[in-house]
């Protein structure tokens, strides 16, 4: 199939929607909430008709300890109002963060959870490391970086989410832990004294329905609530083959105010449970290459050029019913695994949070959170190897019969018995039967197996010499983790040259994370569908000979992994001044951080190696495998006891140069601790010994951020400019290379012996300074007419990532004549997978105004441009810049209803989010072409919804 084409199954798109299942999961909701909405519209006055729309200007909570304009922040923050998210229609929570300047989602191209977000140019590390995603002010889970379970697991908006807020640095650092990068808050809705609600129906292409629905209201004059939720199910945005996303969440709040105002109790309760999948990258081919790409001459993938192996880029998946299943082995035996049940979330998070007015000027506040359950990832990830099914097994051949990995070296290994299936091995003194002769000779003369062949797995058929052939990688984890965080407040507003609000904070988190990871390796074809694959050797007669080389698909059925128990606890306290002086026309934050952070962790590596070959089973003959051969399970544990501190502050100030006009400055020193996945992986050393030398090592990630903008509020245009500098300095790596002039080397005729060498380490950092400008503009030039976009322009470059190696120096006849230092590194180039330029234009026109018709459209366009693929030395690859087109409209009906469709990816662009280097050795199945792996963008799909409100 074509590079970017997909099958089409239906009028509106790849998939007919069910109406059975649209009905099936709809009813109920459906009856439930417009019966609600019936009794409350009976309860509540009506809304005038003529009723006129009144702009007010947005108040903010996060990063701040009162709320505030936002066009008086002294930081950077950016807002999406519920009415912005229903009408952007976004897929994820990294597709609803792309709207927010600074911040690049890589398209939501894993789907609806699991994505990277990647903030003003920070590294680029996976997951939400320096973007931690907060619930009405406080974290679902303390750590935002956690292996397997990335922060936007926890986050789904619905029509219980009012607004999400997002700061940049500064007071985001100070008031909330791991703000180094941006503090995303997603603010729910609470009830008032007049009830209100809303029910959606919303369908997509895919086999996609969403019921989502919420209802608040008063209990009594004190007392108010909110309840509601979404449950959705889809076959999955790419064509899986069953259902790949199912669930949802239910959430609700009472809150109870005093009769005077002055104490408020709330009190949340939220309920995840959810199946979303994984969608990773896809095999493509490039025309071939003359060599590999430099950093002066960098590989630059032309997605004219591109071209798929077997999987459509627009709705294609490795992921399939015939690989769906398959047999994972272990120190526990053996499990199913049902790649369906994907990416799971399942949580209960209760939250009770209090306010009170003291008097005097004296404000309290404590927010409480406890979170508690489990997150299964069961995801697939693509291997780079693909290849015709004949050049494949060939490659099987040679690497599991003739040189078998289940050993050192071919003589030793003819001691298996289990290889006798393979040879005509003498039974006695077999090593000594190899000494003598050549390789090739003892092949010749012992060798039963000719070749390989493949078998699909679901109907034992040979695959076709001419099929593609690769392995995949089943990424398996389960993880138990729970959450608990504490922060207080003490606030005392007094005069003193103009207002104060001084905050005094105390914060207090304690959290866990038990996980058992394990990876496989299956052999399956790259087609549509994709189907396992069985190996097994043959005699030259076409005779099935010794044991298999796979089980149930798998090569590897128990690979690599890890258990770990870990338990942390973490406290800070922070001082927050917020002074208004000048009639308020100038405004000041001033803020401290101290916190403080302890580990204990037990990590036990898969890398205890152990033959599970059942005893009834004959080694060797045709019911053996050799999959079973090496599995993987916990070794000894190894233990870590860390802890950490820091501290931060930040200084900001806005003045406001007349109504519509104001300036702010900022600066901050902010900080992040190690994350858990640091500390997991025995990454936070703070010295390493290295030839008898102590070197130190930092371990506290630290950024210098400097910022100005200007904003400007108009009924007719607003505007928002910012420039920046940020200077990030990471945990310092130690290179460790051989100092081949030192006098302490033995030297055999004029060349050092490099292994008696002494071992010197050299510190680098691999930091990152980046200045750039981000820019919001919204025009309404005419009644129902808005222009409205964002423009961010950056410069990331490393810094301080150079370092030494020793490289050998051979003459022409390649015999080694002594060494040489090489200086490598990344000094001064582009981050991995970081655009300099993006671009979001979100113009919209409403009729109504001009013609009284109750319809508006809009659209939106996003550019992103070039980015590596990584900022190494070798192999670079540029993958090229891209856009996007989504479009939608939507009809008011009736006042309380509305109907509305979008459409994702309009033009069906083809591009790539982001993608492995372009190794030049590594040659497409027909030897024309290089190969290699990338994540697609998601081809054009296709929603409408229903929404009541009342």
């Amino acid at each position: 199939m074509p590079a970017g084409k997909t099958r089409r199954k239906g009028v509106l798109g790849r998939k007919p929607v069910s109406l059975k299942k649209a009905f099936c999961t709809s009813v109920s909701a459906a009856v439930l909430f417009t019966a609600t909405g019936a009794l409350a519209q009976a309860a509540a006055p009506p809304k005038p008709a003529d009723q006129d729309t009144v702009q007010v200007e947005e108040v903010v909570v996060t990063g701040v300890t009162a709320g505030t304009r936002k066009k008086d922040a002294t930081f950077s923050i950016n807002t999406l109002t519920t009415e912005e998210i229903q009408r952007l229609a976004p897929i994820s929570t990294a597709d609803l963060l792309a709207n927010i300047p600074g911040l690049y989602t890589e398209g939501s191209s894993a789907g609806e959870a699991s994505n990277n977000v990647t903030v003003r140019g920070l590294p680029v590390t996976g997951g939400f490391r320096y973007a931690p995603q907060l619930i009405d002010g406080l974290p679902v889970y303390e750590e935002p970086e956690v292996q397997f379970m990335n922060n936007d697991v926890f986050i789904r908006t619905d029509l219980m989410t009012d607004r999400v807020e997002v700061v940049k640095g500064g007071p985001g650092g100070i008031l909330y832990s791991n703000g180094l990068g941006a503090t995303v808050n997603y603010v729910t809705k609470t009830g008032g004294q007049a009830f209100e609600g809303g029910y959606r129906l919303e369908v997509a292409d895919y086999g996609f329905v969403r019921n989502e629905a919420f209802v608040s209201g008063p209990i009594n004059k004190n007392l108010t609530f909110a309840l509601g939720g979404f449950y959705r199910v889809a076959d999955g945005i790419r064509d899986n083959g069953y259902t790949g996303d199912h669930g949802g969440q239910i959430r609700g709040n009472i809150v109870y105010t005093s009769d005077d105002g002055a104490t408020q109790i709330q009190a949340h309760a939220l309920f995840l449970n959810d199946h979303t999948a994984f969608y990773q990258n896809l095999p493509i081919s490039v025309p071939r290459l003359s060599g590999p790409g430099t950093a002066d001459n960098p590989t630059k993938i032309d997605q004219d050029t591109i071209e798929p192996l077997g999987i459509n880029f627009a709705h294609g998946t490795v992921a399939s019913p015939f690989n769906r299943h398959f047999t994972q082995m272990g120190e526990y035996g053996s499990r199913d695994i049902d790649l369906a049940d994907g990416i799971h979330p399942k949580f209960n998070v209760f939250t009770l949070k209090f306010s009170r007015e003291m008097g005097d000027g004296w404000t309290f506040k404590a927010g409480l959170r406890y979170t508690s359950g489990t997150n299964d990832f069961n995801t697939m990830f693509t291997g780079n190897d693909t290849a015709f099914a004949r050049d494949f097994l060939n490659v099987r051949l040679q690497n599991d019969v003739i040189s078998p990995a289940h050993g050192a070296a071919l003589s030793c290994n003819l001691n298996n018995a289990k290889l006798r299936g393979f040879f005509n091995v003498p039974t006695s003194n077999p090593c000594g039967a190899f000494a003598g002769i050549s390789r090739e000779d003892f092949i010749a003369n012992y060798a039963k197996v000719a070749r390989v062949q493949g078998y699909y797995l679901d109907n034992g058929q040979a695959v076709a010499p001419d099929a593609y052939l690769n392995f995949l990688l089943p990424f398996i984890a389960n993880i138990k983790a729970d959450s608990a965080s504490m922060d207080l407040q003490a606030q005392k507003t007094f005069n003193l040259w103009g207002e104060h609000k001084l905050t005094a904070g105390v914060y207090a988190s304690d959290y866990s994370y038990d996980a058992n990871f394990q990876a496989s390796l299956l052999v399956s074809t790259m087609g549509e569908p994709s189907r396992l694959v069985d190996l097994r050797g043959l005699d030259a007669n076409g005779a099935i000979v010794g044991p298999s080389l796979t089980s149930g698909g798998a090569i590897l059925p128990g690979f690599f992994g890890f258990v770990t128990d870990s338990s942390s606890r973490g406290y800070a306290g922070y001082l927050q001044d917020h002074w208004e002086t000048l009639d308020s026309r100038l405004k000041l934050d001033l803020g401290v951080r101290w916190q403080t952070q302890k580990t204990d962790l037990v990590r036990r590596d898969r890398n205890l190696i152990f033959d599970a070959t059942p005893a009834s089973v004959v080694v060797g003959s045709n019911q053996d495998t050799t999959a079973d051969n090496e599995l993987s399970v916990p070794g000894a544990p190894r233990y870590l006891n860390k802890r950490f501190s820091a501290v931060g502050w930040s200084v900001g100030a806005n003045y406001s140069i007349s109504d519509p006009i104001a300036v702010y400055g900022l600066v901050s020193r902010s900080f992040r601790l190690p994350s858990l996945e640091d500390l997991n992986e025995f990454r936070v050393d703070t010295t390493q010994q290295v030839g008898g030398e102590t070197i130190k090592r930092n371990q506290i990630e630290r950024i210098w951020q400097l910022e100005t903008g200007v904003r400007y509020y108009k009924p007719k245009f607003d505007a928002s400019a910012a420039v920046y500098y940020n200077d990030f300095t990471p945990r310092d790596f130690v290179n460790v290379y051989r100092d081949f002039q030192s006098p302490q080397c033995a030297v055999t005729g004029a060349v050092p012996q490099i292994n008696t060498c002494p071992e010197v380490g050299e510190v680098y950092q691999r930091g990152v300074q980046n200045i750039g400008a981000e820019v919001e503009l919204a025009w309404r030039p005419v009644d129902g007419l808005e222009l409205k976009g964002t423009v961010t322009v950056q410069d990331p470059k490393i810094t301080d990532a150079n370092y030494k190696i020793t490289r050998e120096v051979r003459n022409a006849a390649n015999v080694l004549t002594g060494y040489e230092y090489v200086e490598i590194g990344e000094d001064g180039r582009r981050p991995r997978r970081l655009p300099t330029v993006m671009v979001n234009f979100t113009p919209s026109f409403d009729f109504r105004p001009l013609t009284g018709v109750p319809v508006s459209v809009f659209g939106q366009f996003y550019y992103y441009s070039s980015r590596f693929s990584e900022s190494t030395d070798f192999n670079v690859t540029q993958y090229p810049a891209y856009y996007i087109i989504n479009a939608g409209a939507a009809w008011a009906v009736t006042p309380n209803l509305m109907a509305q469709v979008n459409v994702a990816n309009l033009t069906n662009q083809l591009s790539f989010t982001e993608g492995d280097p372009i190794f030049s050795d590594l040659l497409s199945p027909d030897g024309a072409r290089n190969r290699g792996v990338a994540r697609p963008l998601f081809g054009r799909t296709y929603r409408a919804s229903l929404t009541y409100r009342f």
